[in-house]
């Protein structure tokens, strides 16, 4: 039976989220199904154009979390 590859799964492997026997099995699938690599290059190129952002918390907000997970139940 053949594996059907969704684009979760494809942005999965984008994104480096995919364990490495998955990771394999799709990139034979793509060198067989030129259909899923035209797939694949469509939402990489969509990927490759995002910008790339990072978010660091204030030091008072992280401050702030660890002094309420410390915090005894009352």
């Amino acid at each position: 039976m053949a594996q059907i590859y969704t684009d979760k799964l494809l942005l999965k492997l984008i994104y480096g989220e995919l364990d490495l026997f998955t990771k394999l099995e799709m990139e034979f699938a793509m060198d067989e199904d030129s259909t899923l690599l035209k797939q694949y290059n469509q939402l990489k190129s969509g990927y490759d154009t995002l910008p790339k952002v990072t978010f660091s918390p204030k030091k008072s907000v992280i401050q702030q979390l660890l002094d309420y997970a410390n915090t005894p139940d009352a």
